[in-house]
């Protein structure tokens, strides 16, 4: 198994194990897990000292890459490592971090003149924020006797019919039919008019835990 798998194959129902190759089965599960995980944005098993460099707007709030934040390390402003209490986790779920104190620097370029303005937002690696995020997976715990499975139910049931569509090619989208060549045909689209590999059951399940892109250079 791989740490990233969000169930084992003993989780899945018996009429989606059944139907599967059991050899090709484990690469299912990991396929529906990094799926799920690429729909919601960001790696959704447990990681302990992860070093990001923010891109920030400036203002009360910085928002990390990543959801499910289980803490807060370390922050440091342009190489200064600022003191617990200057800041906190306001939102675990959004991994939004709020100053208690001074504004967050703004992170980007300038325009340029006597009173140079923010112009856009960039990584410029003055704001390093180390934590520890994600939940402990089926597969962390297969791995790790000594680790406790800790990932939502809903998660792991979304998971689940990932691996079931998989399986069956059952995503239950809504039908779009389009004429080529004087043929008909129907298929199952997502929102962006694309084959999802993620059904929209198991998007519902996890959409409060997607966070929104955000354009950042």
């Amino acid at each position: 198994m791989a740490q990233e798998d969000l169930l084992t194959a003993a989780q899945l129902p018996a009429n989606v194990r059944d139907a599967a190759d059991p050899a090709r089965l484990p690469l299912l599960i990991s396929a529906a897990s990094l799926a799920l995980a690429g729909h919601v944005g960001y790696p959704l098993h447990r990681r302990t000292g992860v070093v990001e460099s923010v891109a920030c707007q400036g203002g009360r709030y910085l928002w990390l890459r990543a959801g499910g934040v289980r803490q807060v390390q370390r922050v440091e402003v342009r190489g200064v490592e600022l003191p617990l209490t200057a800041y906190a986790l306001e939102s675990a779920l959004m991994g939004r971090v709020v100053s208690r104190g001074e504004a967050w620097p703004f992170t980007g370029t300038y325009s340029r003149g006597v009173s140079p303005s923010p112009l856009h937002v960039e990584d410029t690696g003055e704001l390093l924020v180390t934590y520890d995020a994600g939940w402990v997976t089926p597969g962390q715990a297969a791995l790790d006797g000594t680790l406790v499975v800790d990932l939502p139910a809903d998660l792991q049931l979304a998971a689940q019919m990932v691996v079931a569509a998989l399986v069956h090619g059952d995503g239950g989208e809504e039908a779009v039919s389009e004429s080529i060549g004087g043929t008909s045909l129907t298929r199952a689209t997502d929102e962006d008019g694309q084959l999802p590999t993620v059904p929209a059951r198991a998007r519902h399940l996890v959409s409060r835990y997607r966070r929104p892109r955000r354009g950042v250079a």
